[in-house]
């Protein structure tokens, strides 16, 4: 199968979830500024998910690039990926709702470490199937394990500690992935040019 129709389809769901989150704020009941205090939770939560979401789509879209086939395996790995990801609106309006309680923390970790390892796998079943993939693997594994590694390390502490834990995991995730990657782009074009 060709990468096209697939491509097209996962951008158009990671686009519906990651804007459907805001129609679950709740509205604030007055007009005041201390009327928005339950709104800040709600945003900065909103905020991590769409940025984390939004990190994924662009280092997926690197990957995508370099890619010719899809197998029946990859795109059923992927949709593993759309259906954990499709989680991330109710997850993070629950942790966004109850910001310092270990179960919304613990699931919206969960979940982001299940998002993580579909990735995973699905690089590895790409690199199997795309020379052009292949040759990048080893970064693309470093990457995802470090990722995956934050990410664990975040739910245990918010599990055990400190619950806001998970969600700081993952903003550090966020901030790696950006780097890495933009690092990443930097040395190819260097060595491009």
């Amino acid at each position: 199968m060709k990468k096209d129709r697939f491509v097209a389809f996962f951008d158009a769901v990671m686009a519906i979830i990651m804007t459907i989150v805001v129609l679950e704020f709740v509205i604030p009941g007055g007009s005041e500024w201390k009327d928005l205090n339950v709104f800040w939770f709600q945003l900065m939560a909103y905020a991590l998910a769409f940025f984390w979401l939004g990190t994924m789509w662009i280092n997926l879209h690197s990957v995508w690039h370099h890619v010719e086939t899809v197998s029946r395996e990859i795109l059923f790995v992927n949709l593993f990926t759309l259906f954990f990801s499709s989680l991330v609106p109710f997850l993070t309006v629950y942790v966004g709702r109850n910001l310092n309680e270990k179960i919304p923390q613990i699931l919206f970790g969960t979940d982001i470490a299940i998002i993580i390892l579909c990735n995973m796998i699905s690089s590895e079943l790409l690199a199997k199937h795309n020379d052009d993939v292949k040759n990048r693997i080893n970064m693309l594994r470093k990457t995802v394990i470090i990722d995956e590694g934050i990410t664990i390390v975040g739910i245990i502490i918010g599990a055990t500690v400190f619950p806001p834990a998970v969600m700081i995991s993952v903003f550090a995730s966020v901030v790696f992935l950006a780097v890495a990657f933009g690092f990443k782009k930097r040395k190819c074009n260097k060595s491009a040019a």
